[in-house]
């Protein structure tokens, strides 16, 4: 008797919450319904009137029309005038108007005497010094004679040159004056018309190179004067000394 009444109480106390629970969703679902849900109003019973302003238009309508396209004026050729147009004048005829056309006027001329003409000197025109890479035929080095153009002789000139710099030039006076790194030395000097060096000018970065550098130009042998117009000038030449300082 026992066992069923418990069995009793268990199934209507399922029986209640499962009722409960039923009651909570509706009741839940009702307030959305509440508050959610927003009411249609019908305009046309309304009474709502939306009135316009009344517009007067006193002005005319203008159609519109689209720019028209700038005309760029045609260059006009001056025509020409067919040969076979010409009037042809017969030998015989007389023209009038040709006193009008040509005239020839006398242009006044004044006397000039012998004395007033300056004598010009032979090879005023020529220039006295002439840049190495200009010159007609440059200073020939000794040895370099034999060489048959101009260029060739230009190169065995540079070449002797720089051969005498490498062998000659006290590279070491650089370490000992505490430079460090890449020297460069400018130095330019004229080969006179008679071959002799003269006018050196050296630019370094230690008035010791400069003296160092105008030493060695000194040294170089008496050259073969360089010739413009087949007369001998001076030829002004730029030497560059490079040399690197090693630690």
């Amino acid at each position: 008797m026992s066992n069923k009444h418990d069995a009793n109480v268990r199934k209507s106390a399922l029986v209640n919450f499962q009722i409960g629970l039923i009651a909570s969703l509706l009741f839940t679902f009702f307030m959305f319904e509440v508050y959610t849900t927003s009411q249609v109003i019908d305009s046309e019973n309304t009474g709502f009137v939306i009135e316009e302003p009344v517009v007067e238009w006193n002005t005319r309508f203008k159609v519109y029309e689209e720019p028209k396209p700038k005309q760029i004026a045609a260059k006009q050729h001056k025509k020409i005038i067919d040969p076979q147009k010409f009037k042809i004048i017969k030998d015989t005829d007389v023209v009038k108007s040709a006193d009008k056309v040509f005239v020839n006027e006398p242009v006044p001329s004044q006397p000039i005497s012998p004395g007033d003409i300056a004598d010009v000197p032979d090879g005023a025109d020529e220039p006295e010094e002439v840049p190495f890479i200009a010159v007609e035929f440059a200073p020939i080095f000794p040895g370099c004679e034999k060489l048959n153009t101009n260029s060739e002789r230009a190169s065995c000139f540079s070449d002797n040159i720089k051969r005498m710099v490498a062998k000659k030039f006290n590279t070491d006076l650089g370490a000992d004056l505490g430079l460090k790194g890449l020297q460069r030395i400018y130095v330019q000097f004229d080969v006179y018309k008679d071959g002799v060096i003269k006018n050196i000018t050296a630019r370094a970065p230690h008035p010791l190179l400069e003296r160092e550098a105008k030493r060695v130009v000194e040294s170089f042998p008496r050259m073969t004067p360089g010739k413009q117009r087949d007369r001998a000038v001076t030829v002004k030449y730029s030497l560059p000394i490079v040399f690197k300082i090693q630690k």
